[in-house]
């Protein structure tokens, strides 16, 4: 049984079908839902004020919606190659995980992995993932 959702979002590239399926997905459950949202070592002072800002708005959101939601901004002085395992490591105790995929050219692909597809190989429960359309910088 699902109650607990990790919910991970980047906002500089979220385009707004993670935040409306995960909304329905808890609402169907009747499940709380756990906002991450990561700063990155490489992240200005700016990106990180708009990462706060968005964090606070989307817990806003799922709240105005009926839906238990609680939000944390984590510090993590990795690069974005270690992101999926913190990702996995948050997701410790609940019960599914819910998280975008950005579609990026076959050159991009090459050469980076998905962090999505990482972490559904990681992961200990459920993973939902969300396709966000073409990978675009957006700015809640």
């Amino acid at each position: 049984m699902v109650k607990k959702i990790l919910v991970p979002i980047n906002p500089l590239k979220e385009s707004g079908e993670l935040v409306e399926t995960s909304i329905e997905m808890a609402k169907r459950l009747d499940a709380s839902v756990h906002i991450v949202v990561y700063t990155l070592k490489d992240d200005t002072k700016k990106i990180v004020d708009t990462k706060r800002r968005a964090l606070e708005e989307y817990v806003e959101t799922y709240r105005k919606e009926g839906i238990k939601t609680t939000g944390k901004l984590i510090d993590f002085d990795g690069g974005a190659d270690e992101l999926p395992q913190k990702v996995v490591d948050a997701a410790k105790g609940y019960d599914m995980t819910i998280m975008g995929h950005y579609r990026f050219n076959k050159m991009y692909r090459f050469v980076h992995q998905s962090t999505a597809q990482d972490v559904i190989n990681l992961a200990r429960c459920p993973v939902l993932v969300v396709t966000e359309g073409d990978a675009k910088k957006k700015v809640p």
